[in-house]
């Protein structure tokens, strides 16, 4: 059922609709009345014929009015069923109908024709870096074994190496997170080992940067998907290490909350509600050309999976503290989502 609002916005475009001929009519009547007086005629029988002329546009506006209307919820229906279930067209009476309907029929099967090739484009792209990211971790681990050596352009060799792993393990995860299937596997975790396998995959860095890492064991525990959890605090972590030159990163963990702070050179004011947008690199990112925008962007697409909430404090040159919020019994919640 319409509302008052909606049925006034209808009047008045019926008005429009109708300018045209109610111009018209009333010109015509002026014509007529102005030709009465001209000729000094009695206006009596012409006042007597409008009145009954007016009376017969009433009831023909009323039905055209109802006409109008009813053709405008058809065509609401119309567009209501292309949004949600497919093209439904009513049975068309007039001639200007029909083809209003061969036009939408025209624009609905092309609509198609190029929704289907599109995602048949995107699928066969998916593909294509899906099978390059994993043919190109054959030759990261070959290079990686052939750098045993303890020497310092080895060790620089192997934070390279490390950094081309992470970029390619990005590229797979951006991937499925715009998949349209699910495969969170939601289960009871520990998040003291989470948090641990996180810490010694960038072990190597932290040692190599001279970073401290601290970290208290927490006995808690949380139901999550362990591998999209793992992958917001992996890419907390890298961008802690990437923007932190002296002293370290410590990760607390409590109920509700897991927090990765760093003495880094910070997030200006200005960047800090734009972050976690897609593509967004901040001043620090643009200065130092070593950002893509896209790591924190995929933490929230990650994060919305797992009803997460991010959320980051930051002062330039001190440091910033990147916080993981979640409901302690958050089960149902990531379910219903």
């Amino acid at each position: 059922m319409s509302t008052p609002e909606s049925k006034t916005n209808i009047i008045k475009e019926y008005i429009k609709y109708k300018a045209g001929a109610i111009a018209a009519i009333i010109t015509c009547n002026l014509v007529m009345l102005s030709v009465f007086i001209l000729y000094d005629l009695d206006v009596a029988p012409f006042f007597y014929a409008l009145l009954i002329n007016a009376i017969i546009l009433i009831v023909f506006i009323i039905i055209s009015f109802v006409k109008f209307y009813n053709s405008h919820k058809i065509r609401k229906k119309i567009l209501e069923s292309a949004l949600n279930e497919g093209l439904e067209l009513a049975e068309a009476e007039y001639l200007a109908d029909k083809d209003y309907h061969e036009i939408i029929s025209l624009l609905n099967s092309r609509c198609n024709e190029l929704s289907n090739r599109l995602n048949s484009d995107i699928q066969d792209s998916n593909d294509y870096y899906t099978i390059w990211v994993h043919q190109i971790k054959t030759p990261i681990s070959v290079l990686s074994m052939l750098l045993k050596d303890d020497t310092a352009k080895d060790r620089q060799c192997r934070d390279e190496l490390f950094k081309i792993e992470q970029y390619v393990d990005m590229v797979l995860n951006y991937l499925r997170l715009g998949s349209e299937t699910n495969d969170l596997v939601l289960k009871e975790q520990d998040l003291d080992k989470l948090i641990k396998g996180s810490i010694r995959k960038y072990a190597a860095l932290f040692i190599n940067r001279k970073l401290s890492i601290s970290y208290e064991p927490v006995n808690i525990k949380l139901v999550t998907d362990e591998k999209w959890f793992s992958f917001i605090l992996e890419q907390l972590l890298s961008n802690a290490v990437k923007y932190t030159m002296t002293g370290g990163i410590t990760i607390k963990a409590v109920p509700g909350e897991v927090s990765i702070t760093d003495t880094g050179i910070g997030i200006a004011p200005e960047d800090v509600p734009r972050i976690f947008e897609k593509g967004y690199t901040g001043f620090n990112g643009r200065s130092g050309r070593k950002s893509s925008g896209l790591g924190l962007y995929l933490c929230s697409l990650a994060a919305k999976k797992l009803s997460l909430e991010l959320s980051v404090d930051s002062e330039p040159g001190v440091g910033s503290t990147f916080r993981i919020k979640y409901v302690p019994d958050n089960a149902s919640q990531i379910f219903n989502d």
